[in-house]
């Protein structure tokens, strides 16, 4: 019988290893497992644990595979089929960048919670939370599957954390003086027909840009959202038109009679500019139809749109007039405020925005509900 560092006896099929370190083995139908603690109570209780697994059929043999070569397979097999094209190189991105090199040699069963909270908290003093739990994801689905397949015991990533994401902001919404305002300042804009439709349709900035002129049905009035524009830095090939946010996302809406007569003049106008740019007219590859295009008809980007907002909105202030702090996505709030406004009903509403559930637009658009409602008892009130 082994005993410690101090000459006590040790449990039968444990010993010391090193100064602090004690081991237990087993053997059961010629196989041998190994447990290493520092703690002899509780390397006696996992002994326990893990010899009643074993001999009741319950644990399955942890396998010698890599993070990185698991990590390759379970996007081939089941994440390349099952999520949109432009997630699968999302992943791919985010796993080279800041998965690999920390933990893509180890073995998958060796890695542990506390090596994922390193990474972690090392990613949340350079990036956002955003990105942090998006690593997060991966590594929980990459070991959520190896623990179905037996290859794993446990997840180590639910034992780990990330630091709470900031209350989300307020949305941000123009009254009607301020769009007013933005649209008469726009009109020099090479952007004024975009924000047209904007207003008029709340489509998503990605949803817009990818906009292509077989998806405008001018005889039935009606814009089909098929994709969203996606930006991929690393690739090779920066645009992709990507599937829509959700399924719900893909959806018709109606286009009010002015915007029809906005697309028909814009798409003229843009015939004439590519008559008259002839060969310096150079969309990206695949992008040759779009609806709306920067210079020379290549495709726009988000930020190009936020910094031509940020000049209209500098003119407007320079002018004396008062102006909040709007993004590209403020555009979409406002169509949807204006229509709750006019008394569209929040279903109506939810089809229009392409929201997956009509709980998601009550809680996003909650700060104009109220009002319609008291509206609403008010009409009550003729009967007493």
């Amino acid at each position: 019988m082994s005993t410690d560092n101090n000459g006590k006896k040790l449990p039968k099929g444990i010993r010391m290893r090193g100064k602090e370190l004690y081991e237990a083995r087993f053997t059961y139908k010629g196989e041998t497992y190994v447990l290493y603690n520092t703690n002899l109570k509780l390397l006696q209780n996992e002994l326990a644990a893990k010899r009643y697994e074993v001999e009741h059929g319950f644990y399955a043999k942890e396998s010698n595979v890599t993070v990185d070569s698991w990590f390759h397979t379970w996007m081939e097999e089941y994440k390349k089929n099952s999520v949109k094209y432009g997630t699968y190189k999302v992943y791919l991105d985010e796993y080279k960048t800041h998965i690999k090199e920390a933990l893509g040699r180890r073995q998958l069963k060796d890695v542990r919670g506390e090596h994922i909270q390193k990474l972690f908290n090392d990613m949340a003093k350079r990036y956002s939370h955003t990105t942090v739990n998006l690593v997060r994801v991966i590594l929980s689905g990459m070991y959520t599957q190896a623990v179905r397949n037996g290859m794993v015991l446990r997840n180590p990533v639910k034992n780990t954390s990330i630091k709470k994401k900031k209350r989300k902001k307020k949305i941000r919404v123009m009254t009607t003086e301020e769009q007013n305002l933005f649209m008469r300042y726009s009109k020099s804009s090479q952007f004024y027909d975009l924000y047209m439709v904007a207003l008029g349709t709340g489509m998503r900035s990605g949803e817009l840009r990818a906009l292509q002129w077989s998806d405008i049905d001018f005889e039935n009035k009606i814009i089909h959202v098929n994709g969203t524009l996606k930006y991929i830095a690393k690739a090779k090939e920066k645009y992709m038109i990507d599937e829509p946010k959700s399924e719900s996302s893909k959806r018709d809406i109606p286009m009010l009679d002015n915007l029809v007569t906005v697309l028909r003049e814009h798409r003229k106008r843009q015939l004439g500019t590519r008559m008259l740019l002839g060969d310096k007219w150079r969309p990206e590859s695949g992008f040759e139809n779009l609806v709306f295009t920067g210079s020379f008809g290549r495709c726009i980007s988000e930020t190009a749109l936020y910094e031509d907002m940020k000049k209209i909105r500098t003119q407007i202030r320079e002018d004396g007039h008062v102006f909040g702090e709007y993004t590209p996505h403020s555009l979409r709030h406002t169509f949807a405020t204006r229509g709750f406004e006019k008394g569209i009903p929040p279903k109506v509403m939810q089809e229009i925005l392409g929201h997956k559930s009509i709980t998601m637009t009550l809680d996003i658009y909650s700060h104009v509900l109220p009002d319609k409602k008291a509206e609403e008892i008010n009409k009550l009130a003729a009967m007493f």
